[in-house]
């Protein structure tokens, strides 16, 4: 446990936002040692941050919120990793290679961000219904890769698989190789992730 678990004062009026950051801080570290949302208690949050545990209510109307907050924060980065790539691909760019900047820029976020992608996939969270599942921040991800997909589908492209699924097939496909390129002991040469992104889009998509 860190230094932050000796009582802090609190925070000046008009300072809410610094504590929200605090506990968003606190529950990373503390997701990082737990592995789940279930193994993570908002008393021990609330020590971490060095706050009465009632203060997170003010920001955070459950454990659950409180756990998405953190990992959002994560999934915006990547997000935001994936926007730019396309966008420096070019407007005018075929949306292909609009989308394979996509999927190239998510694999090397990860492969430069082991611990923060680890969390993002290995957080076990606590399960809720649909409804409060659409807000889940891997929506982020997914739209991404929705929007490029109908956006190579106005170009003329057709995607092989159920339209539905198409986001998911992209998303467990470079999930799946950058975990295997992290664990297998082999030379990490990320120049074959590119490679593996190249032939998923052959694989799913035709003219």
């Amino acid at each position: 446990m860190s230094g932050n678990a000796a009582t802090r004062a609190r925070n000046p009026r008009g300072q809410g936002d610094r504590l929200r950051e605090e506990l968003l801080r606190a529950t990373e570290r503390l997701l990082e040692q737990v592995g789940s949302e279930d193994a993570l208690s908002l008393r021990a949050v609330a020590r971490e941050a060095g706050v009465a545990a009632p203060s997170i209510y003010r920001h955070f109307a459950d454990k659950t919120e409180l756990v998405w907050a953190t990992l959002e924060i994560s999934f915006e980065r990547l997000a935001r990793a994936m926007s730019e790539a396309a966008a420096q691909a070019g407007a005018d760019a075929d949306p292909v290679a609009r989308l394979r900047a996509q999927l190239r820029a998510y694999c090397h976020y990860a492969v430069e961000h082991p611990a923060t992608y680890r969390l993002l996939y290995e957080t076990r969270q606590t399960p809720v219904g649909p409804e409060r599942l659409a807000g889940h921040p891997a929506g982020l991800v997914v739209r991404s890769w929705h929007d490029a997909l109908t956006a190579c589908e106005d170009a003329g492209w057709r995607v092989r698989c159920a339209r539905s699924e198409a986001p998911y097939m992209l998303w467990s496909s470079v999930h799946g190789r950058v975990m295997i390129w992290q664990v297998m002991p082999s030379r990490k040469d990320a120049s074959r992730l590119d490679t593996f992104v190249d032939e998923v889009l052959h694989l799913l998509l035709e003219r």
